[in-house]
């Protein structure tokens, strides 16, 4: 059941991306480089588009595969929302406001379908009850990694570099047979994407590309039964950890000197990364290998269901990030 969608979705996507870029520049959807970009060329944008399009084909066409519930057709509809925003962002650029509470209304509308988290998604002893902040806690979670995803799409190849990671890691898990249709159908939109987007990138995904990779990445654990359902999450969170860990931490450092944190900016460390002359694929490709390292144990502890995997995956992605801190920090400092 898995090879089958991503291979489907990996050819659409393949072949839909020069399409959506040929239609970029002609809708004047451009990327223009600036003192916040990572690149120096005008380049099109919205190239989630192609990735929208594998993932539409490969629903379609694997469609005794899944069942259009309710809560399925929540999820496709929030992604659809999310999508179409992300693309009225790239074309006329919308207020973070209107975006945001979209993105709210989609992972809102969700969560009051599925229901939320009943416990905190952490390995045990920290796997307290949510009680009645479990819906809260779902759809911050959705919202979070739709943003988070958006502020790690800056540099060629990353992003859909560890949707095509965490998406087959989702679709390994079998946690659901839409969730694992989903997965691998979004794992293979993306691979057939990075044919363009790696590194020189002719294409960026742009929010429409983003907001989908985050909203779908997020929403896929939570098509998991109540009872599993955290544990789902904590998959999905292990694997997604480096971003996360960079965007919190740069967040919290902006917050902290009062500055705008939703405003575009040079201070992720993958981005300090590449200032120091690291190429993008370099810092892409060592990202996504230790995205990968962190999923693996991330995935036997959803197979096995023993804590101690789980906390080992946790533990590397902690390790990890602090790893890419110091080769930043070293990196940044002046030669004498």
């Amino acid at each position: 059941m898995i090879l089958a969608p991503l291979a489907v979705s990996f050819v659409v996507s393949l072949l839909a991306t020069p399409l959506v870029r040929a239609l970029a520049r002609r809708g004047r959807l451009l990327d223009h480089p600036g003192p916040r970009s990572s690149h120096l060329t005008v380049t099109p944008r919205g190239g989630g588009l192609a990735i929208l399009a594998g993932l539409a084909v490969a629903l379609l066409l694997r469609r005794a595969d899944w069942t259009a519930t309710t809560p399925v057709l929540a999820l496709l509809a929030g992604a659809a929302v999310v999508a179409l925003v992300g693309l009225l962002d790239d074309r006329f650029g919308l207020p973070p406001l209107p975006r945001f509470l979209c993105q709210l209304a989609a992972a809102g509308g969700l969560v009051a379908v599925t229901g939320g988290l009943e416990r905190l998604p952490l390995p045990p002893p920290l796997d307290l009850p949510t009680g009645p902040f479990g819906h809260v806690l779902a759809t911050l979670w959705v919202v979070v990694v739709v943003n988070f995803v958006n502020f790690m799409d800056g540099i060629d190849g990353l992003a859909g570099l560890q949707g095509a990671i965490t998406g087959l890691a989702l679709a390994l898990a079998g946690l659901e047979p839409t969730g694992t249709l989903l997965g691998a159908a979004l794992a293979g939109g993306c691979l057939g994407f990075l044919v363009f987007n790696w590194s020189p990138a002719s294409i960026f995904l742009g929010d429409v590309g983003s907001g989908l990779l985050g909203y779908t990445l997020a929403t896929i654990p939570l098509l998991a039964p109540t009872t599993t359902r955290p544990s789902a999450v904590l998959l999905a969170g292990a694997s997604l950890g480096l971003f996360l860990a960079d965007a919190t931490t740069c967040l919290l450092k902006r917050a902290l000197r009062g500055e705008r944190w939703y405003e575009a900016h040079r201070e992720h460390v993958y981005q300090r990364w590449v200032a120091t002359g690291a190429s993008h694929a370099r810092a892409a490709a060592w990202i996504g290998l230790g995205s990968a390292a962190v999923t693996v144990p991330a995935l036997l502890a959803w197979r096995t269901g023993e804590p101690s995997w789980a906390a080992a995956s946790l533990a590397l992605g902690v390790a990890l990030f602090g790893l890419e801190w110091r080769v930043v920090r070293r990196a940044e400092r002046p030669v004498t």
